[in-house]
């Protein structure tokens, strides 16, 4: 087993540029004239409205092949005359349960909606607990909340490393320790990363502090890096389109020598030098980033599948979730890290009606007394939070503007 490796602190405790997430550390913002963002309401609702659509629509495309080698998914969407994927998965694979759960097929979709699923479960939960806290929150705040309002033992596809972490929690450990475990270098943190960037328009530092202090309650080193890079990419989308730039938002916040950032790293160069032909990447990822996986590791290699996604779907909603799904290994949430900033960037008008149509405005969560939302509502609520959060940490930084 692989001795767990804790951030180091002198990381940490850099300044976090214009703002900081909270508890007694938070800092101040710094003095300075007029923002220098400015977005309308209007515009800011448009862009969450369409990072949540992104985020069912995508989900719920990648759910029914999740776990597949791309060389094995290629295989079977060959059969079904689906490679490359333009639409919804036609039917389930043959080795899956049609019985386990609701797994998004356009032959069996079951009740319209998406969810519940993890990858919103838990941006649902720290919504509500924003909502009734404000942005002075600290990571046993967000631990509270989850032990409060729902247990990963029974939402359904919870991943091994919460369970852990759950588990830990009810004995009595709790953050940043109840992250220190051997499974702490999973994608759980990285799922959920959008969020904090959904409610910090153009603020990624910011963005990336409240990751930190979110995923350190079940993640450690890669596993929380993966948090902050997420949240980071996701703010810096309110205003940024370019992929590269992107990512490059996302690099800004995390340690440049981890593998999280060379694994990112490789992934841009590799689109260098082969800009039109995604599977050879995808190659080299396989090489060289899958095997992270058998070391307790999987972060890696959906990491840079999201980079893949990202630059090779060009500024494309659908080749981009698509990529997303086409490049296998965990299918349902790299598509839902991706959509999301997709949706930010283009809007939900961009996202086609054969996409939205089964999703029918809804997404359910495990979360107790939120158990079924209207996505417009969503939207409006993730804004409201969105707004406070925005004059709390992005004064100086981000304008909302309300005409």
């Amino acid at each position: 087993m692989n001795s767990i490796r804790a951030i180091p602190a002198s990381f940490l405790t850099i300044a976090i540029l214009a703002s900081c997430a909270g508890g007694e550390d938070g800092a101040e913002p710094a003095e300075t004239s007029e923002p220098n963002r400015s977005i309308t309401a209007d515009e800011y609702y448009e862009k969450v409205h369409g990072a949540w659509l992104g985020a069912a629509v995508a989900g719920a495309l990648g759910m029914s092949v999740e776990g597949m080698h791309k060389d094995d998914l290629k295989t079977y969407l060959t059969e079904l005359g689906q490679w490359p994927l333009t639409d919804y998965i036609q039917r389930l694979p043959p080795q899956r349960d049609p019985n386990t759960k609701q797994w998004y097929t356009a032959e069996d979709w079951g009740p319209a909606g998406f969810g519940p699923d993890d990858d919103s479960l838990y941006q649902i939960a720290n919504l509500i607990l924003l909502e009734e806290m404000g942005p002075e929150i600290t990571s046993q705040d967000i631990a509270d909340r989850w032990l409060a309002s729902f247990s990963v033992f029974e939402a359904r596809n919870a991943g091994r490393a919460v369970r852990v972490a759950e588990e830990r929690m009810r004995q009595g450990i709790m953050p940043p320790e109840s992250g220190q475990h051997e499974l702490g270098e999973y994608m759980g943190g990285q799922m959920k990363g959008e969020f904090w960037g959904y409610v910090l328009p153009g603020n990624p530092e910011a963005a990336a502090e409240y990751g930190r202090i979110d995923a350190e309650v079940a993640f450690h080193t890669n596993g929380i890096y993966g948090e902050m890079f997420m949240a980071a990419l996701t703010a810096e989308a309110f205003f940024e389109s370019d992929p590269v730039r992107l990512l490059e938002a996302g690099l800004a916040v995390i340690p440049e020598h981890s593998d999280y950032a060379r694994s990112i790293r490789d992934v841009i160069q590799w689109h260098e030098q082969w800009p039109d032909d995604w599977e050879r990447t995808h190659a080299q990822i396989d090489a060289r980033w899958s095997p992270e996986g058998d070391r307790n590791r999987r972060v890696f290699p959906n990491n840079a599948v999201n980079a893949l996604a990202l630059l090779y779907g060009e500024g494309d909603f659908e080749k981009t979730i698509t990529i997303a799904v086409m490049a296998g290994w965990d299918t349902d949430t790299n598509a839902g890290d991706v959509g999301p900033v997709m949706g930010i960037v283009l809007g939900p008008g961009a996202i086609a009606e054969k996409w939205t149509d089964p999703i029918e405005n809804t997404i359910r969560s495990d979360v107790k007394g939120a158990e079924e939302w209207q996505i417009d509502e969503l939207a409006r609520r993730t804004v409201a939070v969105g707004t406070m959060m925005t004059t709390a940490k992005s004064a100086t930084l981000v304008e909302i503007v309300s005409r």
